[in-house]
């Protein structure tokens, strides 16, 4: 499912249709038939499901129905049917159908997402340094969500982390930093992402960013590119999306920082800079500035 998200992040910010036709599409494409063969259809409960899954949150194996799983799946097959669209082709009308029906799993009432199907029993977030709800903040799943299930799910999956028994992993402070955003908890962004950033996981003498503060497997790239989206998408509130780079979430900045600049950024052809600052009321603001 990620790899046919990259391939329509790329087209999305390109616009390139050549290079979807030959190398996206095909990509895209066998992704979306690779999930719509791996769902099965559950008829008394009317949804699809996945089964027989390791989660994200790696100690629970062989499990039905990881939320991120499921989310990214379905995602991936929305995107085969748009990136069709663009391209004239003809979709299979079994992705739609699988996109739309697949189960996502809520807890009773619908209040905030479960880590997976509520029949796996649940490890708590403080034995492993945070679930897999926070991963469904990323900025490329850009998951839509109301005021409410997007806070909750912040107080169950992404704030309990901080009190973790076990450090997560560098990658994964980049989505509560992201997650902390899209609530507009400004100092709770910057919180995580002081800690992201001086945590312990780079190590000297060349500041080699490593998994965890207390191990030394590096160079951790999804760890620095973590970081990277921290900047990219959590201050700034940008998405990448058909419609263009949308502000999608307020802009925020840490108390001490007067602003924020991301240099030389290239989208669908024009190269700008994008500024984050406060303005002479003390709000703040993100201005373009196009080259």
């Amino acid at each position: 499912a990620d790899v046919a998200i990259a391939q329509w992040q790329y087209y999305l910010a390109t616009h390139d249709r050549d290079w979807l036709r030959a190398h996206g599409w095909p990509a895209i494409r066998e992704v979306a038939r690779f999930w719509a063969s791996r769902a099965t259809y559950d008829a008394p409960a009317r949804r699809y499901q996945i089964m027989h899954v390791n989660s994200v949150a790696e100690s629970n194996t062989d499990i039905p129905n990881d939320t991120f799983t499921n989310v990214s799946a379905a995602k991936a097959l929305e995107i085969a049917v748009a990136a069709a669209r663009v391209l004239g082709e003809q979709p299979d009308p079994l992705w739609r159908r699988v996109a739309r029906a697949l189960y996502i799993p809520l807890a009773a009432g619908g209040q905030r997402h479960l880590p997976f199907d509520p029949a796996v029993r649940e490890r708590s977030d403080e034995d492993f340094g945070g679930g897999p709800i926070a991963l469904l903040f990323l900025p490329s799943l850009d998951l839509t969500m109301s005021t409410d299930l997007r806070r909750n799910d912040y107080e169950y999956g992404v704030r309990p982390s901080s009190i973790a028994r076990v450090a997560a992993a560098s990658m994964s402070i980049a989505p509560r930093t992201i997650a902390a955003d899209t609530i507009g908890s400004g100092a709770e962004a910057a919180a995580w992402f002081t800690g992201y950033a001086s945590g312990g996981t780079l190590k000297p003498p060349f500041n080699v960013r490593t998994e965890t503060a207390g191990n030394n497997t590096g160079y951790f790239l999804t760890g620095s590119g973590g970081y990277l989206q921290s900047l990219l998408y959590g201050f700034s509130g940008l998405r990448i999306r058909e419609a263009g780079l949308v502000e999608a979430y307020a802009p925020i900045l840490p108390a001490p920082w007067s602003s924020l600049t991301l240099r030389n950024l290239r989208f669908r052809g024009q190269r700008l800079d994008i500024r984050i600052a406060r303005d002479g009321t003390g709000v703040v603001r993100l201005t373009r500035h196009v080259h």
